[in-house]
This record gives structure tokens, sequence and C-alpha cells, in this order.
């Protein structure tokens, strides 16, 4: 007869050791914001205090924020990437396992994705106001999601997230891989498009262009080699997925490369020169980021020549290490641009005006030009959005920094601690603009120039040109 005795407590000394992929995860988090902290303070994005200026909704705003923006890309990365693999890398009518983890996981990258989003949204109008995010009013949120190229862009982003999320757990075939990869990669465009210096450069439409190729290209040569490497290990199918993703990864480098050097020229350009500009903070992560994409170039000659025959002869251990060491430069690369994006470009940096209450960096307005010239000095950010508004108050009046269509919604932005009236004098229109917030009304339908004044304070005048 067998005795069945109970199996042993664990003493408290032989607990079980933490799985190697959550500390993987926990060093790979905690460098990963070291090399943002410190790139943020290399190119002048890292917030400041606010003491003598105007409130900036304190450091767990201004921190929170570029964080918020990092996590967003990377969630974005993930999601083109998963999707990448099974509507590309691993395709098929009904598709493979590995394919089918692959839009699991798509769905997963998406809805952190959207979250990011969201968190990324408030903290944008928190440090515009000046406010913590549990101040911020419907108001003013409505106006910023309706009214801002930035809300705009937001609103995009997590409409195709949660398309992408909810798409990707009914998906069986490589078709609505396909689909839902083009939902995912206009998320990821949209912002780029619709904000940030792109957004504000004198060759506008080139700017753009360019912009959104480095962006889609960044976004599948990144996603794709994570993707690659979470959902292609058995030995059954990275090697063929690693052949085809190396002719993608080829084209996406050559266009990150091509782009970011044209994106990097444009943004020079506009202010003392590329030689001047390479010296500014900014200049100095352009730097950081083009040594990032020239050991990323010399990683993926190394596959191609190295790893990839090793990997063909049934040898994948290489290929795995380098790798894991390529996503982690191309994660630190994607903290760099993240930070590159919350600094000034050398053009905003010599035209800024102090004696003009604007707003702080990295999603804010900037110090606005005078309103005859009917521009606005850039505001910094890629994905965080032109937050320049239409009509800015300040503590000493109101600025109009351009003009407006005919029958458009104009922004107002009053970070004053005083409610301001903006009164046309033939009538057209007579807003109250709460304290701190940010608030919209109609302008007239017919072109021209309308004067207005405020009730609050006689010298709160201005024009407000609609054409």
């Amino acid at each position: 007869m067998t005795t069945l005795l109970p199996r042993p407590a664990a003493a408290p000394g032989n607990a079980p050791a933490r799985r190697p992929g959550a500390v993987l995860g926990v060093t790979a988090a905690l460098g990963l914001g070291a090399v943002l902290v410190l790139a943020l303070l290399a190119g002048g994005g890292a917030p400041e205090s606010s003491a003598g200026g105007p409130p900036d909704g304190g450091p767990l705003v201004g921190w929170g924020l570029p964080v918020a923006t990092l996590a967003a890309r990377i969630a974005a990365v993930g999601t083109v990437g998963s999707l990448l693999f099974a509507a590309v890398l691993l395709p098929g009518p009904v598709l493979p396992g590995a394919s089918r983890r692959a839009l699991r996981a798509a769905s997963g990258w998406a809805a952190a994705w959207a979250s990011a989003v969201v968190v990324q949204a408030l903290l944008t109008v928190s440090r515009l106001l000046g406010v913590p995010p549990t101040e911020l009013t419907a108001g003013s949120l409505r106006t910023f999601l309706l009214h801002l190229p930035a809300g705009d862009a937001a609103v995009g982003a997590l409409a195709a997230a949660v398309a992408v999320a909810v798409g990707a757990r009914r998906s069986a075939g490589s078709g609505s891989a396909v689909l839902l990869l083009g939902v995912a990669t206009a998320g990821v465009v949209l912002p780029a498009v619709l904000t940030g210096h792109a957004a504000t450069e004198d060759h506008h439409v080139l700017a753009v262009a360019n912009l959104a190729v480095h962006v889609v290209a960044a976004s599948v040569w990144v996603g794709g080699l994570l993707a690659l490497l979470l959902h292609g290990r058995s030995a059954g199918v990275l090697p063929r997925v690693a052949a085809r993703f190396s002719a993608v990864a080829l084209v996406a480098a050559a266009a990150v490369g091509g782009s970011g050097l044209l994106a990097a020229w444009l943004v020079l350009a506009e202010g003392p020169g590329l030689l001047p500009g390479l010296g500014t903070g900014y200049g100095l992560l352009l730097v950081g980021k083009t040594l990032a994409l020239g050991a990323l170039l010399a990683l993926g000659r190394w596959h191609r020549r190295r790893t990839l025959p090793r990997l063909a002869a049934g040898r994948p251990g290489a290929f795995r290490r380098f790798a894991a060491a390529e996503v982690g430069v191309m994660l630190a690369t994607l903290a760099l641009a993240v930070a590159l994006a919350a600094s000034p470009p050398p053009s905003a940096a010599s035209a800024a005006s102090p004696g003009v209450a604007g707003v702080p960096a990295e999603g804010t307005a900037a110090a606005p030009a005078p309103a005859d010239d009917g521009a606005s000095t850039p505001p910094p950010g890629h994905d965080h959005g032109d937050l320049t508004v239409p009509v800015l108050v300040d503590p000493t009046g109101v600025t109009v920094t351009g003009p407006v269509a005919p029958g458009a919604a104009v922004t107002v932005h009053n970070p004053a601690d005083a409610d301001v009236t903006l009164t046309a004098e033939d009538g057209s229109f007579d807003a109250r603009i709460p304290a701190g917030s940010l608030t919209s009304f109609r302008a007239p339908d017919e072109p021209g120039s309308y004067p207005f004044a405020s009730r609050h304070a006689a010298g709160f005048t201005g024009v407000l040109v609609v054409g």
C-alpha cells in the first residue's frame, strides 16, 4: 500500500524565480525611460518649472506626456508589426497558427495603443491649459477634440486602434489582416500629417508627405522585426518569414534613411542652417538618430551576410540574438524620436518671443508672430500636435495668430485667471472665454477684417481676418 504524503511547502527562501521575460520587460522599460529622459534634457524638450511663467500642469503632466507618447508609439508599432506578420510574412486563406497568434497579439497591442492615446490627449490638454487632468472641463476637451489638429489626430488614432482591437479578434484570413493593416497604418500616419513641425513648415506638402513615408516605413521595419521575434520562433516558420522580412526590411530601411535625412534638412534649413543647426540640442538628437540608423543598417547587413545563411542551415541562435539586439536599438531610436518631437527646432528657438505669454513646449501653443504676418512660431512635436490656436489671450492682451476660414470655429486659448470677452465692432460675434480654458466661437460667414474689443479691459483689442 502506497501512502500519499502532501507536497512540502516551499520555504520562504526558496520562492519561485521570476520569469526571465518579466525581468527583461522591466529592464527594457527602465532603459527606454532613461534614454527618453536623457534625450529630453539634451534636446531642450524636458519640462521646466512654471515659476514666473504660465502654468504648465506640474511635473507629472510634463514628464507623463512624453512617456505616454512613447507608449503610444511602441504600441502602434507593435500593432502594425503583428498585422504585417499575418498579412504579408505568413499569409494564407486560412491563417497558420503563428499568424492567428499574431492577430490576437495585434488586438492586445491596439488596446494598449488606444489607452495610451487617451492618456496622451488628456495630458496634452492639461499642459496646454496648465491644470492637472482632474481639473479639465468638458468644454475644453470638446474644443480640443473638435477644433484643433492635435485633437483630430487623437480621434483618428483612437478610432483606428479601437477598430483593430475589435477586428483582429474576429479575423481568420490574410484578407482581413491586410484590411486591418491599412486601418492601423492610417492611424499611425494621421498624427504625422495633421500635427507638428512638418505641418507648419514652408514646404508643407513635401514635409508632410515625407514624414508620412518616414513614419510608415519605421513602423513596418521596427514592428515587423518585433513580430518576427515574438511569433516566428518555431523552426518551421522562422526561416521562411525571416527571408520574406529581409526583403521588406531592406525597402523600409532605405525609406527611413532617405526620408529622415530629407526631414532633417527641411527643419534645419528653416533655422540657422544645416551646420549651425546641428550644434543645437535639436541637432544633437538628430545626430543621435543618425548614428542609431547607421548601427541598424550595419546589423541588417550582418543579418543578410551571416545570420540568414546560418538560419537557412538550421542554426537560428545567432539570428535571434542579433535580432533582439536590433529591436533594442530600434526601440531606443523611437525614444529619441519622441524626444526630438518634443524639442524646439532651431527655427522655433531663434524666433521665440519671451514677452508673449504662450504655453510651454511639447504639446503647447508657441509664442505667435505678429498678427499682420499671418503666421506663428512652429510648435514642437510631431506626435503631440500643432497646438497653435487662432486667438491667444495673455495677461497683456490678445494675439491673433493668423486668418480663419469663413464660418469656421475660432479656437481661443485663455490661460489667464480672468474671464475675457471678444466682441466684434459690428456685432458679428460676441464670445465669452472663461479663465483657463479652450473655447471656440463661429467666425463670420463673410470674408473681411473684423476689429474686436473686450469688455473686461480696454487694451484687449485685435482684428480677426476671415478669408
